[in-house]
């Protein structure tokens, strides 16, 4: 069953969103286009996940995944358990050297990422007995990785949640206008913090902040909703609902989907 969510030390927070523990439930939902990342620790038997074109990969205890442009499906087998750290969009350049293109679609191991240490943090949190241990060593390496990787662009991080959560209202044009950059160098610079354009980071905002609504609240009733989330028209919705899922609404919009989804209600501090 899906146990728990916890907050981040303050000092985390404006990065991450939040830890969150997934142990022994019989199916997994599927991993969808998202805005941020997240870093999974596995115990138990590892997971393996099954691409939209059949193809599997068996997934190493633990890996950074970005998804952006599909859906993926997850297979276990018990027992199995993990612990997720979700970083808020944009965030996790702060914490690694590399641009997030480089993590877009993949499942990228930590040792790839950190090197040794990547791999004693690992060990480390896989380990450990709690999940009250598991979080304090989750946060000592984090907290290392900040110190040395953060990026010191508060103009970027602003545009970020501007494109995050006003996407029906500001563009780069909007974006150009309050800064002293030029289109391009604002679209080359948020590429570079959020693995894909301006544009695209705008239509995964909007299908993630609706599918989350559609599922925490059972809706089965989309289109009015879609409709408020700024899609023009019912085919308009149907061909990205499509895209983004693999299935259309009234088919995926099922009990057992409501009853079981990696989407969480906000935390607060």
């Amino acid at each position: 069953m899906k146990l728990c969510d916890f907050v981040p030390n303050t000092y985390l927070y404006p990065y991450i969103s939040r830890y969150w523990i997934w142990e022994n439930e019989g199916c997994l939902p599927k991993v969808f286009a998202g805005t941020g990342a997240e870093l999974m620790f596995t115990y138990g038997n590892p997971l393996i996940v099954i691409r939209a074109d059949g193809s599997q990969i068996k997934l190493p205890e633990s890996y950074l995944m970005m998804p952006r442009f599909g859906s993926y499906k997850l297979q276990q087998q018990e027992p199995y358990g993990f612990i997720s750290i979700r970083f808020r969009a944009g965030a996790f350049r702060h914490f690694c050297k590399n641009s997030s293109v480089d993590f877009i679609d993949s499942f990228v191991d930590i040792e790839d990422l950190w090197g040794y240490i990547g791999a004693e943090f690992r060990e480390r949190v896989v380990s450990a007995k709690t999940i009250a241990a598991k979080i304090q060593i989750i946060e000592h390496y984090l907290f290392y990785f900040l110190e040395k990787n953060r990026k010191m662009d508060a103009e970027l991080d602003l545009m970020t949640r501007l494109l995050l959560y006003d996407y029906n209202k500001i563009n780069v044009s909007m974006l150009c206008k309050d800064s002293c950059l030029s289109q391009r160098q604002i679209e080359r610079k948020l590429k570079e913090a959020v693995g894909v354009s301006p544009k695209t980071f705008q239509r995964i905002s909007r299908f993630e902040a609706l599918i989350k609504e559609l599922l925490l609240n059972h809706q089965q009733k989309y289109l009015e909703i879609a409709m408020d989330y700024g899609y023009y028209d019912q085919s308009h919705f149907l061909k990205e609902f499509k895209k983004y899922v693999g299935e259309y609404p009234s088919a995926f919009l099922q009990e057992k989907n409501f009853m079981s989804n990696f989407y969480n209600k906000k935390l607060h501090i």
